[in-house]
């Protein structure tokens, strides 16, 4: 018996091959956690204005009369002036330690400054109203250590009608997890749905360590955020080829990033030009990025230069970088930063529509994000199996709302047979995913009405084949091909494509032309459109 033949009799046996039926129960349903999660009455009612919040330990003791109010805290002790000078909050004094801000010829390693973790930086204005007014009643930042296994983070009761557990921790100020539509969902602490299909993600650099990227796996990351270096000419994160090479083996999807050190376009251009180099060194193509190729712009300090204040640099500069990934093949970019810089050195249209990974560690992202597709990086103090130390976690997902009747199709992977498996029950997707299936998530979202598609399975051969036509699907069935009903409809204006591996005997689909067209290129034969979605 193969492996494959294997999941598929372990699946029968637990009557996992179910009719969708199991999955659009739950359409428009919106099971996320309820609990008290402790944020003050003041932070809900200015909850807009505010831009950054700080845990009792994130605040400095006391901020020097030195230091101007623009200024940004950049760890609990370090703040970065509009001039570039990085100074002690507390004394005024300024930092002048090579491992902290390099030299005028090379940068610092930009973490650092808070010793590998990740900090969202808040203007002294805010910290020094936060210290007038006390921090007691801010929300302590919780341990994230505790995985949420059904529960609230910090509450002994299950969650109420949770359809399944989320592997990773919730948010310090009531963000957390859920599930929406049959999907895993991420939530904001008010409930409102910040994205469905959402998957757990991780970033990580040379802080984290050697990172047991397959524990790590099995304890509920289901994507991850590479950094790949900062600056130009510096060379790889230490981590990077590693990070790279074993998400490659485990079939973990991933992103990359890049912290810039860029002060106009010029430099940023040779950023651009840096990052294609490493990727291409790294054997990282194009079609290997589920995620973007991300460009982190933040205030930085480096001796003997000022970083840029300017919408309108950081614009040329964006632009700058953008056309050397883009001249090298890489297409899908995105900017990162947090919603305080956005609003203010960031704050211009085009930079907005390109800012698809926010930082925010508060109830909300407070960014309006200009694309279904998003990540919100919602706290820096998640705990993870197989990473040591604290690690940044990310909700990463789409924010389409599924009208009633309309299930999302899920794709998985099985790496020992080679087959994509697609099912509109969720439990299975899930199920199979715990068994070793590289899941790839939601391909697409098929609508509540249209011609039937059928699932076929073969006896002999132990792959699934997907159909539009009742006439092959009633043939087959003399080749001991297992007819399993209609499990999706076709309709809309999506389309979904076929192709067809003459060597293995398998099938193909996929909304992504560029993937069909990368098949075909490779001896794949292409079949035209099988069916269409209502969205994906």
């Amino acid at each position: 018996m193969t492996v494959f033949t294997k999941f598929c009799a372990l699946i029968t046996s637990a009557g996992l091959m179910a009719a969708p039926s199991a999955v659009s129960g739950l359409a428009g349903t919106h099971t996320a956690q309820n609990s008290q999660y402790g944020v003050s009455a003041a932070l809900n009612a200015n909850e807009s204005s505010v831009q950054g919040v700080l845990s009792a330990d994130q605040l400095p003791d006391s901020v020097a009369s030195a230091i101007p109010d623009d200024a940004m805290l950049v760890s609990r002790d370090l703040v970065v002036e509009s001039s570039g000078a990085l100074k002690n909050v507390t004394t005024g004094e300024q930092v002048s330690d090579p491992m902290i801000v390099g030299t005028e010829s090379k940068p610092a390693d930009p973490l650092a400054k808070t010793q590998g973790k990740s900090f969202v930086p808040v203007p002294v204005s805010e910290v020094k109203g936060q210290l007038k007014s006390g921090h007691e009643n801010q929300p302590s930042a919780r341990s994230a250590s505790a995985m949420f296994k059904g529960q609230h983070l910090g509450d002994s009761k299950p969650a109420q009608a949770q359809t399944y557990a989320a592997a990773l921790a919730n948010g310090e100020y009531g963000a957390h997890w859920g599930s929406y539509n049959g999907s895993q969902a991420f939530f904001q602490s008010n409930n409102a749905l910040f994205a469905q299909q959402a998957k757990g993600v991780v970033d990580v650099s040379q802080w984290q360590g050697s990172i047991d990227w397959n524990t790590a796996r099995n304890s509920g990351v289901e994507g991850a955020i590479i950094r790949i270096g900062y600056g130009w000419g510096n060379g790889f994160d230490t981590q990077a080829l590693r990070n790279i090479s074993e998400c490659k083996r485990l079939g973990i999807p991933f992103g990359i990033y890049l912290y810039s050190y860029a002060y106009d376009s010029d430099t940023a251009a040779r950023e651009g030009n840096s990052v294609v180099d490493l990727l291409r060194r790294a054997g990282v193509n194009p079609a290997d990025l589920s995620y973007p190729v991300y460009y982190d712009l933040e205030p930085w300090a480096w001796a003997g230069h000022s970083h840029p204040t300017s919408p309108a640099v950081y614009n040329s500069m964006v632009n700058a970088w953008y056309g050397r990934l883009q001249a090298g093949g890489y297409g899908n970019l995105s900017v990162y930063s947090y919603p305080y810089y956005l609003n203010t050195a960031l704050n211009a249209a085009s930079i907005h529509s390109k800012t698809n990974w926010v930082a925010s560690y508060g109830p909300t992202p407070l960014f309006s994000f200009p694309n279904n597709a998003r990540c919100w990086q919602y706290t820096s103090t998640g705990r993870v199996n197989g990473i040591s130390g604290a690690v940044d976690l990310n909700a990463c997902g789409v924010a389409t709302v599924q009208a009633p009747g309309e299930l999302p199709i899920y794709r998985l992977y099985n790496s020992h047979s080679g087959e994509h498996f697609l099912t509109s029950n969720n439990v299975e997707y899930r199920q199979l995913s715990a068994r070793g299936w590289n899941a790839e998530g939601v391909a697409w979202v098929s609508p509540a009405d249209g011609a039937p598609v059928y699932r076929l399975y073969s006896l002999n051969q132990g792959q699934h084949l997907y159909t539009l036509n009742g006439n092959e699907y009633n043939m087959l069935t003399q080749y001991k091909w297992r007819q399993e009903g209609v499990n999706w409809r076709s309709g809309g204006a999506v389309p979904i494509y076929r192709v067809y591996n003459p060597n293995s005997g398998q099938h193909l689909f996929t909304v992504n032309g560029n993937e069909r067209n990368k098949l075909v290129s490779l001896g794949w034969r292409n079949e035209g459109i099988a069916w269409y979605g209502a969205h994906y």
